[in-house]
């Protein structure tokens, strides 16, 4: 079988496509990169009883090293998957040095079960457990995470 020869025009052009396909990925954020070795799979949480633990966790980003408000340990939060129709109770424990909660955005939720501490929320206190129960009263992609009198908070999402 012969194939036609490729002129130096053709060789160019493939050579110029595979060079943007190269710039373009390294422009895309880090998770959205390929890996045929290593699939990343977030943290997911579901059922009417979940528990949440804040904590500050040490993490490493190349040769640097640094800790981060977590919940459950990761940064972002996991991903909570609840059902329209439910309550949920979800039992959050403070593992900082400061008081912290949980706040909840785009969720309809009764007074008490969001907010800063200080500002529209007691809090969690150091040590201590705060159970938050609300019924899921619309479905969607929403976003959650941890505030502390350091305002530092780590992120996670809730799906329903």
């Amino acid at each position: 079988m012969k194939s036609d020869p490729i002129s130096r025009r053709q060789l160019l052009k493939r050579a110029g496509a595979l060079g943007m396909l190269a710039v373009l990925e390294r422009l895309a954020p880090a998770y959205a990169w390929a890996s045929a070795t290593k699939t990343i799979e977030p943290a997911q949480l579901s059922g009417k009883v979940i528990d949440l633990t804040i904590a500050e966790t040490p993490f490493r980003i190349g040769n640097r090293t640094a800790t981060a408000q977590t919940i459950n340990g990761t940064v972002p939060g996991p991903l909570i998957r609840l059902r329209e129709g439910e309550e949920v109770t979800l039992n959050v424990t403070n593992r900082l040095k400061e008081i912290a909660s949980i706040h909840w955005h785009g969720i309809l939720l009764p007074a008490g079960m969001d907010g800063v501490p200080g500002v529209s929320f007691a809090g969690i206190r150091p040590g201590t457990t705060f159970t938050y129960r609300f019924p899921i009263r619309q479905h969607g992609t929403y976003w959650y995470h941890s505030h502390s009198a350091a305002c530092r908070s780590s992120a996670g999402s809730t799906r329903r």
